[in-house]
Parts: C-alpha cells; structure tokens; sequence
C-alpha cells in the first residue's frame, strides 16, 4: 500500500526582545503544487524532505509551507490557523515530514513549535514525524516527547540544509519501513553560546560537531548540537544535546551526556570579548586597500533585528572613511520621501532609529542625491537559503561624495550581493561595505574584500547578552551567571 506522506514547513526563529511584529501575512503560506514549485529545488531542508518522500515513492501531499524572517513573538491569530492547517492535514496522512525552526515563541506559548507537535499527536496519537531543525533551536522536552525522528544542521553558517532534510527523511523511512525503533533523549546544557564562536568551520565549534560524528559512527542513527538561540527568553533557552538511538535509552543518553559535557568544559571558549565600536571602526579606517567589511552584528534581520540602526554608518563616516556602501537600511518613511524628490534630486533624511528598543539610539542625518529608485525583489543564488525569494519592496539609493546609502521598506540578510547588484552598485569597487550579518554573508561576500571587521553597537540582535532585559530564562545559566552557573 502507497503511504501517504505530508511534508509540510511552518518556520520561525523567534527573537523576543525584537520590536518587528510576526503576523499571518509575514509567512507567505503557501500549499500543493505552489509550494512545491517553491521549495523542491530550493537550499531549504523542504527540498530535502520532498526529495526523500518522493524516492519512498509516497503519495506526497504539501498542506502548508510558511516562513517568516526572525522577528518578535508570532501572533496568536497566526499560530493558531497555521497550525489548524496542519492538524487538519494530519487526518489525512498515514506520518509527517516538517521543516522546522526549533527557536519559536508565539504570543501565548513559550514553546511554539512543543505546543504544534503536541496537537499534531492529539489529533492523531503515534503519527510518525520527522523533523528537519536548524541547530540554533531551543529544543525542549515536549518537542522531543511529541516526535519521532528530529535532526539538526551540522553547518553555521547553515549550508547543509537540504541534506538536513535528507537525512530527516531516511531516518523516517527507517522508522516506517520498521528498521529503527527510535529512543531520543535531550541532554540540556545551562549555557548560552556566543553565536559567531558558534561557527562550525572552526575551533570551539568544530570539535563539538566532531564529537557528534564519533557518536554517529559508534552506531547510533543521528546525534545533534543545538547551540541554541540565545535571544529568546525562554525557560528552555540553552545548548542542548539530542541523541538518537535504536531501542537503547542508555546509549542515547551515554552519548548525549558525552558531548554535553564536553561543551561545558569548553564554555569558555563560546565566550568573545568584544571590541568597542569605535577601535574596531578605527582598525578598519586604517586599512589603505579595500574593500574592507564592517559587519553589523547588533541589527541582522536573521536575528530578530529590525535593520535600522546606523550606529556604524555613523561611526564610519566619524572616523573620516569615504568610499562606503552601506545597508540596506530599513526606513519607509525615507523610502517615500526619495520616491517623492525623485532620481536627480537632492535630499536631506534622518535615516534609521525609528523602531522602539531598550537602547538609546539616534538617527543619522544624510543629505545626498536620489541615484537610484526601483523595487527590491529578487531570488538568492548564494550558497546560504539557496532560493529564497527576497521582497525589500521600494528601494532607494541616496549617494553623496563618502557614502552611498541603500534604503528599503523590508528587510534582508547579507545573503547575496545581487542585494547591491540589483541597484547597479558592485561592492567589490568600494573601499568599505557596511551590511548587517554576523556569519550568514561571509559564504557569498568573502572573495569580495580584502578583510572583515565585526562591529558592535547596542541592538535587540546583539552579542552582548548581558545588556539584554532577561525575565524567563533558567538560572543560573553562563555566562550570565558565571560564577554559579
């Protein structure tokens, strides 16, 4: 008999101190062959579970696929009809394939997406599912309890999506076609990861992923390091360890224990001192070849961050650099006016610092001309979320003799340099680009300059933790609590 196999994607990495609102209309629901147009061959972990639906030769339906960029607590409206739409399709299906965050808060439940699995299994009690997750979720108990096999991304930045999605798949069909009887046992660990040291290409990182590995190659199906999303005050905010094996609790959880413990003796190492703004600004002003990077790291959008600051625009332009392209930063408000003075014309704007945060934040005054005005839409061909369709809607370029400036209605991550190429603006001719990623841009912009600086300012999408207005975190945790975590 054919199964019947929904593959379906409700994703969200839910920032709870971002002051950008998460609606219905912010996930672009998409079904049926809509979806699959969308996302079979896109560099998303859905590509991945369709491909391995597909090669099980399922009757394959998509109910739902539906993401929305990092962002403050999704609405309850919201929470509750996408996931009506996939306890609805649970009716129908004989097991499940979802592409997941692992980070979501909603409005009325702290664990979005334990909550979601919950109510898929009410609806339908023992439903196998497979979820594919992006290493930085705060995985809990109930998620755990409420599905059946639960991969993560071994990449930050995260390039093995699909394969994620892949292995989700085979690992279903495993269970499905009655080869593994799944046990997972989550082991937390009370830490709070810096997220850049966090990257797997290197040191402290890669030896986390390669303990993992070893436990894979002992034998057991699948082992994952969640370093966790550190900007979601929750109760189960931490790095925590899941590891899955065939029937044996204790093998799950020897291995689980073992490379949690390994990450708490290294916590230190997940730690950066970070640089003062204006040291790391004077460090890049000093450097005669370009392009140099000025990295963002307090106002990406793929951190919750509204991308409004100018923090170091401003300190760029301080420092006496010149030849800087910068953003996009997101200002509607500027937007409209340039679309009002039109190409050729000569503005004055207070650009940026109009979103409500905890931090004291100032606009920056620019007067240039209006260069360039046309829509923002394209699709990432970078090797980081391959396919994404990106609506910056109206854009404007406002350039004068140090800076030009890109100003959009929405927000992007540094994915793809077709976000300046699209306007006519090569990055690679400018001695300075200042974008807002911490990690993400680095795959597609790195051949592109000479050097990188990482700069950080006050923001909601920050490092420094310690700044932010914690409520619902365990404690003690570190390094918040670093003496008696």
């Amino acid at each position: 008999m054919t199964p019947r196999l929904a593959v379906a994607m409700f994703k969200h990495e839910t920032n709870t101190f971002s002051p950008v609102p998460t609606r219905w209309e912010d996930f672009g629901a998409l079904e049926g062959e809509a979806a699959h147009r969308a996302y079979r061959h896109s560099g998303y972990a859905m590509a991945g579970l369709l491909e391995g639906a597909e090669a099980m030769g399922a009757a394959v339906t998509i109910p739902l696929a539906a993401r929305a960029l990092p962002s403050a607590p999704v609405a309850r409206d919201a929470f509750e009809r996408l996931s009506e739409i996939l306890c609805a399709a649970t009716r129908e299906c004989d097991a499940m394939l979802l592409d997941l965050h692992g980070a979501m808060v909603a409005e009325h439940h702290e664990d979005g997406e334990g909550e979601l699995l919950a109510r898929l299994r009410h609806v339908r009690p023992g439903l196998p599912i497979g979820a594919a997750l992006d290493s930085h979720g705060n995985v809990t108990d109930c998620f755990v309890e409420n599905c059946t096999v639960m991969p993560g991304y071994r990449t930050y930045p995260h390039t093995d999506m699909v394969e994620t999605g892949r292995m989700a798949a085979r690992l279903l069909r495993d269970v499905l076609e009655m080869r593994l009887e799944p046990v997972t046992v989550r082991h937390a660990v009370p830490m709070l990861p810096d997220m850049v040291r966090g990257q797997t290409d290197r040191e402290p990182m890669s030896r986390l992923i390669a303990a993992a590995a070893a436990e894979e190659a002992a034998g057991l199906p699948c082992v994952t390091v969640f370093t966790g999303f550190p900007l979601a005050d929750t109760a189960d905010t931490s790095l925590c360890v899941l590891a899955t094996a065939h029937r044996d609790r204790a093998a799950a959880e020897a291995a689980a224990r073992r490379v949690g413990d390994l990450a708490w003796s290294m916590r230190e190492e997940f730690t950066q001192k970070l640089e003062p703004l204006d040291e790391a600004v004077a460090r890049a002003a000093a450097m005669a070849e370009g392009p140099v990077i000025l990295s963002d790291q307090s106002d990406n959008c793929h951190s919750g961050g509204a991308m409004d600051d100018v923090t170091v625009i401003a300190a760029a332009l301080e420092a006496g650099m010149t030849g800087i392209l910068a953003g996009p930063v997101r200002d509607p408000a500027a937007v409209a006016r340039c679309c009002e003075a039109g190409i050729g014309t000569e503005v004055t704007l207070e650009v940026g610092a109009w979103a409500e945060t905890p931090f004291p934040r100032a606009p920056l005054r620019v007067t240039g001309t209006v260069q360039t005005l046309r829509m923002g839409r394209f699709t990432v061909e970078g090797p980081v979320f391959t396919g994404m369709p990106v609506d910056l809607g109206r854009c404007a370029v406002v350039r004068n003799e140090r800076l030009t400036l890109l100003l959009s209605e929405g927000r992007v991550e540094a994915l793809d340099p077709l976000q300046y190429r699209l306007f006519g603006l090569e990055p690679s001719r400018f001695q300075a680009i200042v974008l807002k990623s911490k990690t993400n841009h680095r795959p597609a912009f790195a051949s592109l300059a000479r050097a990188e600086v990482a700069c950080h300012a006050p923001g909601v999408a920050g490092l420094d933790l310690h700044a932010l207005p914690w409520r619902r975190v365990r404690r003690p945790i570190f390094p918040l609590d670093r003496s008696n975590a």
